[in-house]
């Protein structure tokens, strides 16, 4: 019985994660497909109309893009069979240079960062380049939907026996209704502006995804004040 119960859940997870995709691609694709028409069949008064046509279809194409990227990414870090490249990583030098990386974006959107880590090293065993992917999806949310409260604090610290990093910005809150559902696929706390800012609903299934495989742990609570997402994983020993 638990085992048909099992292949039953697996079997609605797929179908509804091809129903997800099949949603997510059909719009923008139209989009594409429509504009392209235009262009085809010469329905454009001068050469100015011609390249808005052509440049929506490109700005489209590459939604496209970061969605089918997205779901590659999602697709093999939830998979039990991804290899990973395990060795002691000190997470607060880690965040350290990938927040610096990520200054340019931050900047772009009128937005500064302040860090803070512990002075002994927070070494965990981990995947760099997966935590890296991680850190990225959440730095990435926080600029799409954190914007307006001009800041990204990150914090780095060790409790007991975890490395605890706490990813928080000033934005809009969260709905408490919404927060059990932040890390399912192709969730939205708001469809319409994820659709503008070009979200896929993926990046934080995909954190989730990294850090369990890594033992650790992500979680999210948001209030009128600020929204942070924490992080966990075991001390490396």
């Amino acid at each position: 019985k638990s085992a048909i119960e099992e292949e039953r859940a697996a079997a609605k997870a797929k179908n509804d994660l091809i129903t997800g995709v099949s949603h997510d691609l059909r719009t923008p694709l139209t989009s594409v497909l429509g504009f392209l028409e235009y262009v085809e069949k010469d329905r454009y008064k001068n050469e100015v109309e011609l390249r808005y046509y052509v440049n929506i279809a490109y700005e489209k194409s590459l939604t496209l893009k970061k969605l089918i990227d997205d779901l590659f990414e999602y697709t093999r870090v939830s998979s039990s069979g991804l290899p990973l490249n395990i060795e002691p990583v000190d997470l607060g030098k880690l965040l350290e240079q990938l927040i610096e990386e990520f200054a340019p974006v931050l900047e772009q959107a009128d937005m500064t960062y302040r860090i803070h880590t512990d002075t002994a090293p927070l070494i965990i065993n981990g995947d760099a380049d997966e935590l890296v992917r991680l850190y990225e999806n959440l730095f990435t949310n926080a600029v799409r939907y954190g914007k307006e409260g001009k800041i990204l604090d990150i914090s780095v610290v060790r409790k007991d026996d975890r490395i605890v990093a706490l990813c928080t910005n000033y934005g809009t809150p969260i709905p408490a209704s919404d927060l059990p559902h932040l890390f399912k696929r192709f969730y939205r706390v708001d469809k319409s502006r994820s659709r503008e800012t070009g979200g896929s609903g993926l990046g934080l299934a995909i954190a989730k995804s990294i850090a369990e495989l890594h033992g650790g742990t992500i979680t999210a609570k948001s209030t009128r004040k600020q929204t942070e997402f924490e992080t966990s994983f075991p001390v490396s020993e």
